[in-house]
């Protein structure tokens, strides 16, 4: 991911670097590319978000390969986030009110994801995943 978040940044990694990988795949008759994305690619608003669509449509209309693109809530890991910014006086963070954050595990996600190569209601599909409600 783009550590600064501005546009070319985000371009060359969300999108450039992971169409790089995708076309390595193709060269070298990969079948299936599954694809960590976000969920928040669902209302673009920063740069970032824009690169993984352009990443996905991309993924989306080739015909070389079967595709899994999953787009996770946050991390558990990342929500622990918050935690730190406590202990170290700093103010929590509010999303807006229609906002709601169901985390999900990350080895539960690893789990999903590599379930994603063998399982075929998976393939070709745009799978939004969050933790349990």
């Amino acid at each position: 991911a783009s550590r600064s978040g501005i546009k070319r940044e985000a371009y060359a990694i969300d999108y450039q670097a992971t169409l790089n990988c995708m076309e390595a795949g193709i060269a070298c008759g990969a079948k299936h590319f599954v694809l960590l994305s976000a969920i928040c690619v669902r209302k673009p608003l920063l740069q970032f978000q824009h690169a993984k669509l352009k990443f996905e449509a991309a993924l989306q209309s080739q015909s070389s390969m079967t595709y899994s693109i999953v787009r996770p809530t946050a991390f558990f890991k990342s929500v622990s986030g918050q935690l730190e910014r406590l202990q170290e006086g700093k103010p929590f963070l509010m999303f807006q009110d229609s906002t709601r954050c169901n985390p999900i595990a990350e080895s539960d996600l690893a789990t999903f994801l590599i379930d994603c190569i063998k399982e075929p209601s998976r393939r070709n599909q745009v799978i939004n995943l969050g933790g349990p409600d």
